[in-house]
């Protein structure tokens, strides 16, 4: 072989080098490019009620936790079904050691008790708990989507890493963070097949338009970081007798759906799962315990 079609032949080997194409290796949170990791936290209990009790039993042990390994304990809460729960908890900790902030929440007035998630935790039990105003991460109270979401992220970014840690991404890590699933598979207001899903390493908030008045979501980087995530879903009607055991089979066990197409498929590794037996009726599984899903998280 001459020493010219050698030279051909590596020029050509490193043209092909550089140019083929190769997926990025994503850290382990950026999962809505990534094969979908197994669900290894799941918990089936008897009755709604078992799932309340266990909710109740992380919330206060994440809150006591942090307050005695930090001085402080950070929770993220949606609003639906986990609004509901967190009524009937009374608190163990010292409340004035807490930060709240929302996993989403429509673009609206704060004070508005139909429509915003804060009025609607403050009737339900922030009150009752004695959580100060101060202590509680609010919107501006605008229909601005863009603007509520970047004032929100801000207000995240000035708490002090005393209250709020980063990781050494600089991303916000929460103590706690409890997420819903929607039966389309939304969390927060990251819904499907939106572009809101697919941000894995940028803003901390993100504007979500998928209905208006718009809403802010925490992005899934930010969901997936939590030191704790737990998904709970519960309960039933006579319109759907297995509440929402079809997403639930969808976001934990569907090998054919990405995070794109259902969003809470990229909490599967990161989330413990309590699902109550109609919830969980389609996922195969037996019955766990109380004590056994608490001491998962």
């Amino acid at each position: 072989m001459s020493s010219s079609t050698i030279i051909n032949l590596l020029f050509l080997l490193t043209f092909l080098h550089k140019t083929q194409s190769f997926a990025p290796i994503l850290p382990p949170h950026t999962r809505t490019a990534l094969h979908l990791a197994p669900a290894s936290k799941v918990h089936i209990l008897p009755t709604e009620n078992d799932v309340t009790t266990a909710v109740h039993s992380i919330v206060a042990s994440a809150a006591q936790s942090a307050i005695s390994s930090r001085g402080h304990f950070a929770l993220a809460i949606p609003g639906g079904s986990v609004l509901k729960v967190l009524t009937s908890l009374e608190p163990s900790w010292d409340v004035t050691k807490m930060t709240l902030a929302f996993v989403n929440h429509k673009c609206v007035l704060i004070d508005d008790v139909k429509t915003s998630i804060e009025a609607q935790a403050r009737t339900k039990f922030l009150n009752r708990w004695g959580v100060a105003i101060d202590n509680v991460i609010s919107l501006g109270g605008t229909s601005d989507g863009e603007k509520e979401a970047s004032e929100y992220e801000a207000k995240l970014k000035s708490l002090p890493e005393s209250i709020l840690p980063r990781d050494d991404e600089g991303f916000p890590v929460f103590d706690l963070a409890l997420i819903g699933v929607g039966d389309d598979g939304h969390i927060g207001s990251l819904y499907p097949r939106r572009s809101e899903i697919d941000v894995v390493d940028g803003p901390w908030v993100v504007p979500a338009f998928q209905k208006d008045p718009p809403s802010i979501s925490l992005t899934l980087p930010v969901m997936q970081r939590a030191a704790r995530t737990v998904i709970s879903a519960a309960g039933k009607s006579d319109k759907y007798p297995n509440g929402k055991a079809g997403a639930m089979r969808l976001a934990i066990a569907e090998e054919s759906v990405t995070p794109k197409e259902f969003p809470a498929s990229a909490l599967r590794e990161c989330a413990v799962w309590i699902l109550d037996e109609p919830n969980g009726s389609e996922l195969g599984m037996g019955l766990s315990s109380v004590e056994k899903a608490v001491g998962d998280v």
